[in-house]
């Protein structure tokens, strides 16, 4: 009959079972998931396997199931920091990882050398250190990162399980290093079902917060696809029109006028007919690139449609519109972009329109950006027009 810590070993293998399904069917149909559910997969694996042997070790079938169980959990715990370190694009410590395996498994091997009575006092102590190394690196290799990405709360919300988990191994580590080696019969005590609980419930809580990680990155990638134009990497119309409402409601809040660019670009479609549809996405993605690096942080850089580009340009006076204009034309007309060792070399025509009365609607700012832009074209390209404010 199963004593105590058996169930509760038997416990663990049966859910890491079932979250290694989880994780590889998730792996098999979403592509967007696949490295770090394989990667967690194999965790999970690794931990169905050293929970086996534990099994089989209380059972009295083998004599180092132990320490193959304990070199399985390393091994598995290296997998998961694996997944997380590819997940958030970050250098895969495999180098390392052979090394740490590779040492854990020296150390164990020679700690069957020890006298009987100390043999299981430095298994446990071996262990422990290896584990809680691998969750130690895996804290600090992946904090930074996910720091940046969720914010430092929502980060350590994540990273609380590998913590909690890493503090109750350092804890065991020590009870190992500093208490009597255990006696016969005593693997069922209280401390020991207690500790095996908590080991439980650890990993439930790493799977849990694993799978809030891959729905938090999925539901980004949803915003991006939703936000962002898919060639250029700008926002779509839909969302920078929703920035220019968000604009104009500050502008009848605090006074703060801005200004709106509609850039469009001159003879776009002899580009196509002359270099072929691929040249023009390769124009409009350097384009899009320059306005970038040549914007403020503060500007609003979407793609209108086809060669059309927009800018919004918050707490800008005339004066200062007029100018960044200016600089963004000629920026753009002294740039070659290189295309199959052919250079193409690219004008725009740009109208400008200052939002200084917050009784305009949006919509009619936008107009009359867009009714320059097009005189602009008309007065013979590669020139800025400022739009005539309109009796409201």
């Amino acid at each position: 009959m199963l004593g105590n810590i058996a169930l509760v070993v038997l416990a663990c293998l049966l859910l890491q079972l079932a979250a290694a399904a989880a994780w590889a069917l998730l792996a098999q149909r979403l592509d967007a998931a696949r490295p770090l559910a394989q990667h967690i997969c194999e965790f999970a694996s690794l931990v169905v396997l050293a929970m086996g042997l534990r099994l089989l070790d209380d059972a009295g079938l083998a004599g180092l199931m132990v320490d193959a169980a304990n070199l399985l959990l390393v091994a598995a715990l290296l997998r998961l920091q694996r997944g997380l370190l590819l997940f958030l694009n970050l250098a895969s410590a495999d180098a390392e990882a052979w090394a740490v395996l590779g040492l854990s498994l020296v150390a164990l091997l020679l700690a069957q050398l020890l006298p009987t009575p100390q043999i299981d006092r430095t298994q446990a102590l071996l262990a422990c250190t290896a584990w809680l190394w691998v969750l130690l690196r895996t804290l600090a290799s992946t904090w930074p990162a996910l720091r940046t990405e969720l914010g430092e709360r929502w980060a350590l919300a994540a990273l609380w399980p590998l913590l909690a988990a890493a503090t109750l191994l350092a804890a065991l580590g020590l009870h190992a290093a500093v208490s009597a080696p255990p006696e016969a019969g005593a693997a069922d005590s209280g401390f020991n079902v207690a500790v095996a609980l908590l080991l439980l419930l650890a990993g439930v809580l790493v799977h849990v917060s694993l799978a809030s990680l891959l729905v938090h990155r999925l539901l980004a990638e949803l915003r991006q696809l939703s936000q962002r134009d898919p060639l250029t990497g700008l926002y779509n119309r839909a969302e920078w029109t929703e920035q220019l409402e968000a604009q104009h409601r500050w502008l009848g809040r605090y006074g703060e006028p801005f200004a709106v660019l509609m850039i469009d670009v001159d003879h776009f479609k002899a580009v196509n007919d002359s270099h072929g549809h691929a040249a023009g996405d390769a124009v409009l993605i350097a384009l899009a690139q320059l306005l970038t690096a040549s914007s403020r942080d503060v500007d609003v850089l979407g793609r209108f449609g086809g060669e059309e580009f927009c800018v919004l340009l918050p707490r800008t006076d005339p004066v200062s519109a007029r100018r960044t204009a200016e600089r963004l034309r000629q920026a753009i007309g002294d740039t070659e972009v290189a295309w199959r060792q052919q250079p193409i070399r690219l004008t725009v025509s740009i109208g400008l329109a200052m939002a200084d009365d917050a009784e305009e609607s949006p919509q009619q700012t936008l107009v009359r950006a867009d009714q320059a832009m097009y005189e602009a074209k008309r007065g013979g390209r590669n020139r800025t027009v400022v739009a005539r404010h309109v009796p409201l």
